[in-house]
């Protein structure tokens, strides 16, 4: 069973509000684990100790776990961050969501996102999109010529990229292969597959 606690609750107007939501439930829920989750990322030692106080309440039920509450589409997060510049050797961009380069990626230079990952330039360095397992992820560059690409699990090799023409990796069955980024209208070639 899971337990929804607000953002920020007080730990011990926590404690009432628990036994008053499983008073009803507890007969029916017997030898029940009950998963907490928190609105946010707060989770103070007084929160659990709150928790677990009220749950003490009712002895055929556990705390199978406390955290915060999972986004509904954890791979997506925030909004898209934009980098307005080149990503140099060394360099790392993280996000929680989609991530957008206008820039090169320099060979050495790192782009990890839960969601999709755009480079407006020369992609030549280390791209992750997905990397949460969001499996419909994909990596588009002007220039795809990374050093390495990784779309959730699954992880290829660099190739150079077709000249004159934008380009995006994504998962198909599995593998990660590179298609050209054609208009609407336009004709697509055949895909091929970066071993």
């Amino acid at each position: 069973m899971r337990l929804v606690i607000g953002p920020r609750p007080d730990p011990q107007a926590l404690v009432g509000e628990i036994i008053q939501s499983l008073e009803g439930a507890a007969g029916f829920l017997g030898n029940a684990r009950i998963a907490v989750e928190i609105a946010d990322d707060t989770i103070s030692p007084e929160l659990t100790a709150a928790v677990s106080e009220a749950l003490r309440r009712f002895p055929g039920l556990g705390l199978a776990s406390i955290g915060p509450k999972p986004h509904a589409q954890p791979s997506r997060g925030d909004e898209p961050k934009v980098v307005r510049r080149t990503v140099r050797s060394g360099q790392e961009v993280t996000h929680q969501g989609d991530l957008v380069v206008l820039g090169d990626v320099h060979v050495g230079g790192r782009l990890v996102a839960t969601g999709d990952v755009i480079v407006v330039g020369a992609l030549r360095g280390f791209a992750w999109a997905g990397a949460e397992g969001n499996e419909s992820a994909i990596i588009y560059a002007q220039e795809l010529s990374p050093t390495q690409v990784r779309i959730a699990s699954a992880i290829a090799q660099g190739a150079p990229s077709a000249p004159g023409g934008a380009e995006y990796a994504h998962l198909e069955d599995g593998n990660i292969v590179v298609e050209p980024w054609v208009a609407k209208g336009g004709r697509r070639t055949p895909a091929r597959q970066r071993p």
